[in-house]
This record gives C-alpha cells, structure tokens and sequence, in this order.
C-alpha cells in the first residue's frame, strides 16, 4: 500500500494534479472513501458533465474539507451530501498530497443512492472491474490495489 500512495503523490506532484475550491470555507485539504457493501463491491460516483474537475469521470465519494471540520466529519457529510447513505465502520487508510482517503461500510437497510448535483450516475463494482470506466486520474489503479491489499 505504501508504494500505491507513493505513485499516487508523484503523479499529483508531477501533474500539478489539485482538486478546485468550491466554497469560501473550503480548505486545500480534500477527503475520499472507498465504501464496501456486504458483496465487497465499491461505490464509485460518475461527475456530472456541468463539473468544472474531469466532467463525465468515475470518482470515489468526497470533497473538500471544510474550516473547523475534523477529516473524519467531513466524509460523513460529503457521503451523505453527495449519495444519501450513512456510513460505518471508518477507518483512515492514507494520506497523499492533502488527500485523506478512508474506508467504510454502508449502515442499516436503506442503501437507496440519492445523488446530489454534483453527479450524475453511480455503480457498485467489483475492484477487478475498474479498467471498463474512465476514472478521474490515478483512481482506478488505486481502487484495486486498495481492496487487492485487503
């Protein structure tokens, strides 16, 4: 795991690769969560083609963290903001270039995805999957070594 987040930082670094500032209260610091289902398959969040950040790609949920917000509050809110679903089960994984990418588990039995403006689709797949869709950069290898490590 530890040569995954370092390709991950080089790449960011090399590309000057960075996630755009939304709000006003919006940190540099960004987060994002890979969510498991009871079937081990991965919740990824197509962005909606209005985006200004790699419009029409698969993304993990997450955003921005928010001044006087703890990392681990704001992927709570951008989970529920952005698909509806409460999590369990958090644990931080890693942190690459202000990046803080956790892991968790979906709660209770309402699993319905409701989406916000910001995306437009959403799949559960397997890791093994992720080469059929056009990922945001450096995700999709990043997913799969995530749960292959597992």
């Amino acid at each position: 795991m530890k040569l995954l987040f370092e390709n991950w930082k080089r790449y960011l670094n090399e590309e000057k690769q960075s996630y755009p500032r939304g709000e006003k209260d919006d940190t540099d610091d960004v987060v994002k969560i890979i969510i498991s289902n009871e079937n081990d398959e991965v919740l990824i969040l197509k962005r909606a083609s209005h985006m200004k950040w790699n419009p029409g790609k698969w993304d993990l949920p997450g955003g921005m963290i928010k001044k006087e917000e703890t990392a681990e509050q704001a992927v709570k809110r951008e989970v529920e903001e952005e698909t509806g679903l409460t999590i369990k089960n958090i644990v931080e994984v890693g942190n690459v270039n202000q990046i803080t990418i956790f892991e968790a588990s979906v709660i209770g039995e309402d699993k319905e995805i409701k989406l916000d403006d910001e995306n437009e689709n959403y799949k559960w797949i397997h890791p093994k999957e992720t080469s059929k869709y056009d990922f945001v950069p450096l995700l999709e290898d990043f997913v799969y070594k995530q749960e292959e490590a597992k």
